[in-house]
């Protein structure tokens, strides 16, 4: 049977139309009234269709549509709604009061997932829902700020778990006229499809609009009719790897692909963010199209990396994707060799040693040799960045490899709970909504009643439970499941105990085992009456990690034996909705990876935000949200070369932080049932944690840090036909031409006493080589007090040429001594130029 599908457009009465008009824009995922407006419609479709409007509205008839227009309440419900949405889109914003000088900046962000709600399933953990959080924010900032990914056909995997714990995956089926979509048009108003070489085939390709706030995601499908079927699934799952070349395929998709959706929807972006090593090719097909257009490939190249920011996410070389020249050849000789990118020279942006012909090519690698600017996404996360990268920089002190950070941060407006938003507006300032960077605001924390504080928590508690419990009836009603089974599930967990969650992804690294090291030892800790505590435990393994899904049988097993039952549940398919859930319910968020494997991780922040505590290692975020009192740490930041010996140490410390200190305090309540100390330390909290860890600042960081200095860099660079660039290029010819033969003569250190407070003289002699002097940066390098030769975190002064003779030139510079000890100096001679950004960049140096 031809069985031929047709879609039928969603046709509202015209004073029903905002509720069309909201349902295609993401804005109303993140706002409480509008989301509650579409439950009221219909309250069982909003659960079974995990909270769509699309589906809503889809489904409602005649009949509906007049008993709406006839409901008073509703209808003013839908009109505040409707005029916030307004209000919203069209809001000042910071960008346009901070960088009025910036008004032509386009920023695009490439990311391989986006995690914006649980109705729109394009994402598998936590790279995604920061995406997600990171197009939301730069939304309510106003910043100009376009993202292209992939339109998943089936997106990432639901998890349930047969009889023995295992952990099985279904995939879903995303039907995308039930999802907030619209085709992306050209000029003319035609709908935008890319016809892409990939491999031994042409594979066409459709562009959708996502709407989110101001911001636009473009994202990209090839389930069309006219691909071979092989070429149809390349969008099909997240992340797929049942097959050795889907990854590239994917991302090949999403670099070259994404780039000329830009391009066809008439966009020319001004900073290009590289999140992850997914969209690195996204950098060489810029190339390409600065060389269509007669740029040379030296001068393509450097403009690309002038407006280009890399962002990596992952603590350990294994984490990047990494490709053979075979498929290298197989899957982009074909697009870039007629403009003469030969394989050699492909393989050569993904290389570190980049004559190492043995050498694979690495897409992080790729991004970081591809761009001016690249971070970590924690503080702690830079440095292991910096330590993990050296080699790209060998001449480089640790401190001085060019890759920073931005810490990440959460949308509080999404993950914050209704109740604390109330108590935020009242008590504190409604102004955290939309500027909730501002410090200054969560200083008035402390002025919250402590009673309202215990109510909000317990009757946030009150709705997890509530949440767990229906959460688990469904479960067991799925897989068949007996009454007695059914009634059980009505019965687990306890709304007035001490709640503890852990949910995450389960890579071995993060250690959701830990908190079973001695079983016997927790049971004593859960087998007082008195003092009930409860753990709720969440998480998703990748669908080919065995390990992981053994944790998770192990945690299922124990959580059924009789003795734990009653307080340990583990929540099948972690998800946003679970996420939004336990971080708004629970007492204390658990956090125990492995340091320093946790780049920065953020579901703490969300916990944090809605009052629960933090109890973490030391790793990721917490290193800088941690100040002693506003939650607990998991060690003191140590590093241990034995894994068994780490696992047990810090078991065994979150059994004794439990037992002397946590459990106490939840439970030393006055006469009102209250225990100050512990809401004194969820001010505390409140005060100290949501208003540096939300995304709002973390877009600001990105934007003042990387984003403006790169439009501005990207601007001057191409000004008058890329004047300014063919200038450097030829500057970087002739530094290279005489590196070899500058070097120093002479150096030496002047003062008549070595004392505090006094002034030396740093003087160095250098052959120039009949190079420009302004050319050359000639560093002081000094450090005080370290006991190791090495220079670990010097200060870098700069010298100044005063005079040249005869090929020589004397660089001095001034420096007052500003305390005793071991005062370390060395000397330095890097490239100079304006539009290096670090001195080592270009990783020529000599010392002395």
């Amino acid at each position: 049977m031809n069985i031929r599908e047709y879609e039928v457009k969603i046709n509202l009465p015209k004073k029903l139309e905002p509720l069309g008009i909201i349902a295609y824009n993401l804005w109303w995922s993140w706002n409480t009234p509008a989301t509650e407006m579409y439950k009221d419609i219909n309250p069982q479709l909003w659960e079974e269709s995990e909270h769509n409007p699309i589906a809503i509205i889809s489904s409602l008839s005649g009949s509906d549509c007049e008993r709406l227009l006839n409901d008073e309440i509703f209808m003013a419900k839908m009109k505040n709604v409707y005029e916030a949405f307004q209000n919203y889109m069209s809001l000042p914003r910071w960008f346009s009061k901070a960088h009025k000088e910036a008004n032509d900046m386009l920023v695009a962000y490439f990311s391989a997932e986006y995690g914006i709600h649980e109705s729109v399933q394009l994402y598998s953990g936590g790279l995604g829902i920061l995406s997600g959080d990171h197009c939301k924010s730069s939304s309510d900032m106003g910043i100009p700020l376009v993202a292209v990914g992939l339109l998943y056909r089936n997106g990432y995997f639901h998890q349930y778990t047969n009889y023995d714990g295992w952990q099985q995956e279904k995939y879903p089926y995303n039907e995308f006229y039930m999802m907030p979509l619209r085709p992306a048009k050209n000029a003319e108003g035609k709908d935008i499809y890319i016809n892409l070489p990939i491999g031994v085939r042409n594979v066409d390709i459709r562009v959708w609009t996502l709407q989110v706030g101001l911001m636009t995601l473009f994202l990209l499908d090839t389930d069309l009719p006219s691909n071979h079927p092989e070429d149809r699934i390349i969008t099909g799952k997240l992340y797929d790897g049942d097959s050795a070349n889907m990854r590239i395929r994917q991302e090949v998709v999403l670099g070259i692909g994404g780039c000329r959706a830009l391009k066809e929807c008439g966009l020319n972006p001004t900073v290009y963010h590289l999140n992850e090593g997914h969209p690195a090719f996204a950098a060489i097909e810029r190339i390409k199209q600065l060389m269509d257009k007669g740029a040379d490939f030296r001068l393509a190249t450097e403009v690309v990396r002038k407006s280009t920011l890399f962002t990596t996410h992952t603590p350990v070389p294994a984490g990047f994707d990494v490709f053979s020249e075979a498929q290298i050849g197989e899957f982009l000789s074909k697009i870039y060799e007629p403009l003469g990118l030969n394989i050699n020279m492909l393989m050569s942006f993904g290389r570190i040693n980049r004559m190492d012909d043995k050498e694979p090519f690495n897409m992080a690698v790729a991004g970081i040799n591809l761009s001016t600017y690249r971070n970590g996404v924690s503080e702690l996360h830079g440095e292991v960045s910096r330590r993990m990268f050296h080699n790209l920089w060998s001449h480089a002190t640790l401190s001085q490899v060019p890759i920073g950070y931005v810490t990440n941060g959460v949308h509080l407006p999404t993950f914050m709970s209704t109740d604390m938003k109330n108590i935020l507006n009242r008590y504190v300032s409604e102004d955290w909504y939309m500027k909730p960077y501002k410090f200054d605001i969560w200083e008035k924390a402390p002025n919250i009643p402590d009673n309202i504080i215990y109510e909000m928590k317990n009757n946030q508690r009150d709705r997890m439970v509530f949440f767990i419990r229906r959460r688990l009836k469904n479960t067991v009603r799925k897989n068949g499941g007996s009454l007695s089974e059914i009634m059980a599930a009505e019965e687990v967990l306890n709304p007035n105990a001490l709640t503890i969650g852990f949910a995450r992804r389960f890579a071995t690294y993060k250690r959701a085992y830990l908190l079973f090291m001695d079983e016997e030892r927790l049971l004593k800790i859960l087998s007082n009456q008195e003092r009930p505590i409860q753990f709720i435990i969440a998480g998703k393994a990748h669908p080919k990690d065995n390990g992981g899904k053994e944790i998770i049988k192990k945690i299922i097993h124990i959580a059924r034996r009789p003795e734990f039952r009653k307080h340990i549940v583990f929540v099948e398919d972690y998800d946003i909705e679970v996420a939004r859930h336990l971080t708004r319910g629970v007492d204390i968020w658990l956090n125990n990876p492995r340091r320093p494997m946790e780049a920065s991780g953020t579901s703490g922040m969300k916990a944090a935000a809605n009052g629960a505590l933090n109890l973490s290692v030391l790793d990721g975020w917490w290193v800088e949200g941690f100040n002693g009192v506003n939650g607990w740490s998991i060690g003191s930041g140590e590093e241990y070369p034995d894994d068994g010996y780490q696992d047990h140490v810090e078991g065994m410390e979150i059994y004794d932080k439990l037992e002397n200190e946590i459990i106490p305090l939840f439970y030393s309540k006055d006469n009102s049932g209250m225990s100050r100390g512990w809401i004194e330390m969820i001010k505390e909290n409140l005060r100290t944690v949501p208003g540096f860890f939300n995304s709002s600042r973390m877009l600001m960081d990105y934007t003042n840090q990387y984003y403006v200095p790169l439009h501005n860099l990207n601007k001057e660079f191409t000004v008058d036909n890329a004047k300014n660039a063919r200038e450097y290029i030829g500057w970087y010819s002739e530094i290279l031409e005489k590196w070899d033969g500058i070097n120093f003569v002479s150096t030496d250190v002047e003062g008549a006493t070595f004392a505090p407070k006094e002034k030396v003289v740093f003087t160095a002699r250098i052959n120039v080589n009949g190079t420009d002097p302004g050319s050359l940066g000639v560093f002081a390098v000094t450090e005080y007090g370290k006991d190791s030769a090495q220079m670990v975190d010097p200060q870098f002064i700069r010298l100044n040429c005063v005079k040249t003779e005869n090929g020589t030139s004397l660089f001095q510079g001034d420096y007052v001594l500003d305390k005793a000890g071991k005062f370390k100096v060395g000397f330095l001679i890097t490239p100079f130029h304006r539009f290096l950004k670090n001195p080592f960049e270009l990783n020529k140096a000599k010392w002395f």
